[in-house]
């Protein structure tokens, strides 16, 4: 069954192909061949992400992660969410194959609100290999020190939510 995600992204590569051949340098092949290198370099590091999501949802202590980062862990879990959020290397294809596996351990959704929101912004390895770097140290302790609060503060605004939604009592 093909969902509305794909149908929309279908529509976009329809219109982007029709975009691209009406170009007077028909950039239509060129986009096809560059789809095609990037899916080629992309596969295998899905494939690997999902495979080792399997083995890891296998081997993750359930109670551990219920324990420390579970519906019942309130505030500190928001907070160990957040600092575990940060030292997550990668994009995508990593950290969200890890919250899916935290998840189905027993992980609550304010505190992977506040997991990938940490992995989003804080992104120490990004920090380390490009920010330093690039744009400076006093740059990136800026930047850090203006938006260290935002994972646990996404936390505890997606737990109100959730509070509300399911009307339930505030577990902070």
């Amino acid at each position: 069954m093909v969902g509305p995600t794909a149908v929309v992204l279908w529509l976009m590569v329809a219109g982007l192909v029709v975009v691209a051949y009406r170009r007077p340098e028909k950039k239509h092949r060129l986009g096809l061949r560059v789809g095609v290198n990037i899916i080629a370099a992309n596969t295998p590091r899905v494939i690997m992400a999902l495979v080792i999501a399997g083995f890891a949802s296998q081997i993750l202590p359930k109670e551990l992660v219920a324990e420390w980062i579970g519906g019942d862990s309130g505030i500190r879990g928001i907070l160990i969410a957040s600092l575990l959020g940060g030292f997550i290397p990668g994009g995508g294809i990593i950290s969200f194959p890890v919250a899916v596996v935290l998840y189905k351990a027993g992980a609550d959704i304010p505190q992977l609100v506040a997991f990938l929101t940490s992995w989003s912004v804080l992104a120490i390895h990004r920090v380390i290999l490009f920010e330093v770097p690039m744009l400076g140290a006093r740059f990136a302790v800026m930047r850090l020190s203006a938006s260290f609060l935002l994972p646990p503060l996404s936390g505890v605004i997606a737990a109100v939510l959730v509070a509300l939604v399911q009307n339930r009592p505030l577990p902070l």
